[in-house]
């Protein structure tokens, strides 16, 4: 699908783990060349360059606290101000808040940037179960297997460094169960903000990657 639109594309994608998100952002960036903004990759990132901002992030996960919304925020600034996102953005993993919403909302004023779309992919919380447990991942890249969906071509190994995977340990059942409830705490007032600004849209992700995809290009060609 090649990009019909002038103006930058800037959409942020909302989800539970297990959702589907990491595949179609795959989509979005090959397919109109958006910058895929993952919270968790940026993170990752910054602490591999041992930059300022990084060894920030290391000592705070080192305490096993959470990464406050100024450090997330000045990581999105710094890919804005990097050129990565001239053709748009899909925001992968944050907000997770309405405060961090708000925060993220007076970024973009100041950048010159609003949001096109913001899109919930809904699905139930049984599929998301089946699909997370099995999951394995590499712990290097982030990279993400699965043992019944995108198994890797040897089991157990990462197909391209052929490392070995691991299983996050929070990704057994009940770990899943307390996680997915604090999500729809999370997300239920977040989904409400966005819904009053007019830029919510739903797409139902219990589908496979293709039809998701489908799903998400019809809301994107209506701009």
């Amino acid at each position: 699908m090649q990009k019909s639109l002038k103006q930058p594309l800037n959409i942020i994608l909302i989800g539970a783990p297990g959702s589907g998100k990491g595949t179609q952002c795959e989509y979005l960036k090959c397919d109109l060349q958006l910058a895929h903004l993952s919270t968790g990759d940026m993170l990752r990132e910054a602490v591999k360059a041992s930059s300022e901002i990084g060894l920030k992030v290391q000592e705070i996960m080192a305490r096993g606290e959470l990464v406050d919304d100024e450090i997330v925020l000045q990581l999105v600034s710094d890919k804005f101000d990097s050129g990565i996102c001239e053709e748009g953005f899909v925001l992968d993993g944050f907000p997770r808040t309405i405060t961090q919403a708000e925060g993220l909302s007076r970024l973009l004023k100041s950048s010159g940037r609003s949001l096109n779309y913001v899109i919930y992919f809904e699905i139930s919380d049984e599929l998301l179960i089946e699909r997370i447990s099995g999951r394995y991942v590499h712990q290097g890249s982030g990279r993400v297997y699965h043992i019944k969906y995108n198994p890797p071509k040897v089991a157990g190994i990462d197909d391209i460094t052929g490392e070995p995977l691991i299983q996050r340990k929070d990704d057994n059942i009940e770990s899943l169960k307390i996680r997915l409830t604090t999500f729809h705490e999370q997300t239920t007032p977040l989904l409400e903000y966005y819904q009053k600004l007019g830029l919510l849209k739903i797409i139902k992700a219990d589908l496979s990657p293709s039809e998701v995809r489908n799903q998400l290009y019809l809301i994107l060609n209506k701009n």
